[in-house]
C-alpha cells in the first residue's frame, strides 16, 4: 500500500514471509473516550494488526494486533457524536474472545468489514 511518505509517515512492522497482507487500509483506532490513533490496519490469514503513525507512537500509542482465533465478533459500531472517538462516523467493531470492543474508523467500511469478517470466518472454519 505504502510508497514514500506513507511508508515514513505510517510504518509497519514487517510480517513473516509466509504471512501475506490480505488488506492493508489506514484507520484510526479508538483507544479512549477521548482520544483515536491513526495508522495503518492489516488483515492477513492469521491476525488483525494495527501500527500507529510516527505522531501517534512519539505520544505513547502502541501496535494492536489479535490473533483471528480470538476474534468473537466483526461488525459496525454507530454514530455517538463524539467528535474525540471517531463517534462522528459508523465505525468498524471488532470484538474479541475477552469481550474487548475494538473500534476503527476506515473509509470504505462496507468493503472492509465484509473482507475482514470473511477472513475471520474463514480463520474459525479452518481452526476447528
Amino acid at each position: 500500500m505504502g510508497s514514500g511518505l506513507l511508508d515514513w509517515w505510517a510504518p509497519v512492522a514487517p510480517l513473516a514471509a509466509d504471512e501475506p497482507v490480505l488488506l492493508e487500509v489506514m484507520a484510526n483506532l479508538r483507544t479512549s473516550r477521548w482520544r483515536v490513533v491513526g495508522g495503518r490496519l492489516r488483515l492477513t490469514p492469521r491476525q488483525l494488526r494495527f501500527d500507529p503513525n510516527r505522531a501517534d507512537r512519539a505520544t505513547g500509542a502502541t501496535v494492536w494486533s489479535v490473533p483471528l482465533a480470538d476474534v468473537r465478533e466483526v461488525g459496525r459500531r454507530g454514530l455517538t457524536g463524539n467528535p474525540f472517538d471517531g463517534g462522528l462516523r459508523t465505525r468498524l467493531r471488532v470484538v474479541t474472545r475477552d469481550g474487548a470492543e475494538h473500534l476503527f474508523v476506515v473509509n470504505r467500511l462496507t468493503l472492509v468489514q465484509a473482507q475482514v469478517a470473511q477472513v475471520v470466518a474463514a480463520a474459525s472454519a479452518d481452526s476447528r
